[in-house]
């Protein structure tokens, strides 16, 4: 697997799993305190029973999943993320299975093995060929979609607010790439029903750490008539990029 921001898996559960325990993630899920990735996931996946959740990470996106009875397997290439995910599954009192395996690779399911297929935060770590191949791999393991959510490159306080944590040496999440659609790839992978949508302005808020931040966030919260986190977000301004692609 092409190493992203050139960090081996250890090293990458290191980034994701500091300062943070599974009982705590398990708390605000169980007092269903879903995050805008959850939210719109639930509401892509109402037809969808099976779920695959590709680069799992925490866990904590399939454990919101889990929690409205969907019947979850995460994969990630992290043995200390999975070991991570199973301790946050064990207090949440939810049950799931664990795959370690390496995306680039041929998944190890059979064909329409899930119902749905997706993957939030990961892609962005990916060059275009590699997206492609994954996106193939992950048509082929589902029946129904694939959902795919990574920065989005439209989002003008998230671009902002990644060049000043850059440029005053805070940036924490390396190579990044953000993107303004996903379409191009889903269509090199056979799919050409697509819907894309941003969501999540106020996670892009949070980027905003300059010290006329604050004056910036509110003036984008009144411009855009923030309210809903995990609602579409007006002119394609939402931190996440949301694309969706139905099976023929």
């Amino acid at each position: 697997m092409s190493n992203a921001w050139n960090l081996t898996s250890t090293q990458w559960a290191e980034v994701l799993l500091s300062g943070v325990k599974p009982e705590q993630i398990a708390k605000q899920i169980n007092a269903n305190a879903k995050s805008p990735r959850a939210a719109v996931l639930l509401r892509h996946i109402k037809d969808s029973h099976t779920i695959l959740d590709l680069g799992s990470g925490r866990g904590q996106h399939s454990a919101s999943i889990a929690l409205a009875g969907k019947d979850t397997t995460l994969l990630d290439w992290s043995k200390e993320n999975l070991e991570f995910s199973q301790k946050l599954f064990e207090a949440s009192r939810l049950k799931a299975r664990f795959c370690h395996a390496d995306m680039l690779q041929t998944l190890p399911f059979k064909d329409n093995a899930f119902d749905t297929v997706f993957s939030c935060g990961v892609f962005e770590y990916f060059s275009d060929d590699e997206i492609v191949i994954i996106l193939k791999e992950a048509f082929r393991v589902a029946k129904k979609s694939v959902i795919i959510m990574i920065p989005n490159a439209l989002s003008i306080a998230y671009r902002v607010g990644m060049w000043y944590q850059k440029m005053t040496g805070n940036w924490e999440w390396g190579g990044e790439r953000p993107m303004a659609s996903l379409a191009p790839h889903y269509r090199k992978a056979g799919c050409n029903r697509i819907t894309e949508l941003t969501v999540g302005a106020k996670d892009s808020l949070h980027f905003l750490t300059m010290p006329c931040g604050r004056t910036m966030q509110n003036i984008i919260s009144k411009t855009l008539k923030l309210s809903d986190h995990s609602e579409r977000v007006n002119f394609k301004q939402g931190y996440l990029l949301v694309s969706v692609g139905e099976k023929a």
